[in-house]
């Protein structure tokens, strides 16, 4: 007699398919602890509602002239309004990008192409070989404005200054406004730093460079500012401002530039006339909706976030160091000078990738500084600028806290990194009983 238990069991042994790797990875997901919201935020399920007509009925070009463009069209003039509204800007100071790094790219060589400022000549009318314009910027800078800077540079179409950052990763706006020269074109400083979390004085800088020469334009990266904090042109006293959809629960492709009325910009992508011949190419309704959704959603929520990430932030920053011996946070100790959320520690004697890949295994999301860089074997600018050794600097993690963290989410990251460390500290040679002189500033002991 057959037994109908046994049969189904066996024919689901026989015929069943193994779980695939991507089955397997969906459900660890599942239970994944995600701490990298830095680098990029879930969207929120507000923002995919708000952009699900766009995908689906009212998908038409914006630039057609029939009924159903029109719609997409005002979609898009209404979004305009709203993220011009969010950082107190008019609605035509705004330029829709695909994301910060185009932003930080257009708002750089846009300035300096359209720069018509005597740079070469004489008097008498004899030329001489023109002068490239000067450029600031800072050493802590997000890639997407230092390798542009360094691409100027290198083409003779920039004469850059860096600055160095001090050694909790801010820049003195008296360090900016001494480097201020006559030909200084532009100075760009980012609000906050990616990685270590430092909040730049915006409206400091911009006050002390304009006493120098009232001529030059400031830019400021605010990606991670306008996040957290929310920003006001005026009060930043800034000429162009970059920001992001991605970093507020928004959707990835979706930036823009603002771009205060009467600043000199010369396009850098052309073939069209969208963004009033600023930046050519059909707008992406769907993400543009979205971005002014989540910049909706990120003014109601501010305080709420801002409570909540500062919390997370504090006791991770308090335990760490306690709970793992020769470590120390990189960064800001003052967190009203630091980014709400922002942890960047740096662990001694043991390598910052081996720990994310041991995270990663015990279900946590983590990196080690810029999404952008991960994965490189450099250590990171950032901390390499602010004085930190190179061997220090690869020990580094960043845990960058989110809406949907929890108590709990810290407390379960505080039971697992610790033997982490042990574990791998225990594979390499032993560590010194007490850290080099050159380490005694950055690690407590």
């Amino acid at each position: 007699m057959l037994n109908v238990d046994n049969y189904r069991i066996t024919r689901r042994l026989r015929y069943d398919p193994p779980m695939t790797l991507a089955d397997r990875l969906t459900q660890r997901l599942d239970h994944r602890i995600y701490l990298d919201h830095a680098a990029t935020t879930p969207p929120d399920p507000a923002v995919i509602e708000a952009m699900l007509p766009y995908l689906t009925t009212h998908w038409h070009n914006p630039s057609s002239i029939y009924v159903e463009s029109q719609h997409t069209r005002r979609a898009i003039d209404q979004a305009r309004a709203t993220v011009a509204r969010s950082i107190g800007a008019t609605p035509d100071e705004i330029i829709f990008t695909s994301g910060g790094s185009e932003s930080d790219t257009l708002a750089l060589r846009g300035v300096l192409a359209a720069s018509r400022w005597p740079h070469g000549g004489s008097a008498s009318g004899t030329s001489r070989a023109p002068t490239p314009p000067h450029l600031i910027t800072s050493a802590i800078e997000h890639h997407a404005v230092l390798d542009t800077v360094e691409q100027l540079q290198r083409d003779g179409l920039a004469d850059v200054t860096l600055i160095p950052p001090g050694p909790d990763g801010r820049i003195a706006p008296t360090d900016v406004a001494a480097a201020v020269r006559a030909d200084t074109v532009l100075v760009s400083v980012m609000h906050s730093n990616n990685e270590v979390g430092a909040l730049n004085d915006i409206a400091a800088i911009a006050g002390q460079v304009r006493a120098v020469n009232h001529r030059t334009l400031i830019h400021t990266d605010a990606v991670q500012t306008v996040a957290h904090l929310g920003v006001h042109v005026d009060r930043l006293g800034v000429d162009l401002l970059t920001f992001t959809a991605h970093k507020l629960y928004g959707p990835r492709g979706a930036g823009a530039l603002y771009i205060r009325t009467g600043t000199p910009l010369q396009p850098q992508i052309i073939g069209g006339g969208q963004e009033d011949r600023r930046r050519a190419g059909t707008e992406d309704t769907p993400a543009i909706v979205g971005f002014a959704t989540a910049l909706q959603l990120a003014a109601d929520r501010r305080e709420a976030d801002l409570i909540h990430e500062r919390a997370l932030q504090q006791r991770l920053i308090t335990e760490l160091p306690r709970l793992i011996p020769t470590s120390t946070i990189a960064g800001p100790k003052n967190l009203d000078h630091r980014l709400p959320g922002n942890v960047a520690a740096l662990i001694g004697f043991v390598e910052g990738e081996s720990i994310l890949v041991a995270l990663d295994l015990a279900g946590i999301a983590a990196s080690s500084g810029s999404a952008c860089t991960t994965g490189s074997i450099e250590p990171s600018h950032v901390l390499t600028a602010i004085g930190i050794p190179d061997d220090l600097a690869r020990g580094s993690l960043r845990f960058t806290f989110g809406r949907s963290n929890t108590t709990q989410d810290v407390d379960f990251l505080l039971q697992t990194l610790p033997p982490i460390v042990h574990r791998l500290r225990a594979l390499s040679p032993p560590p010194p009983t007490t850290p080099p002189p050159t380490r005694l500033p950055w690690l407590t002991t």
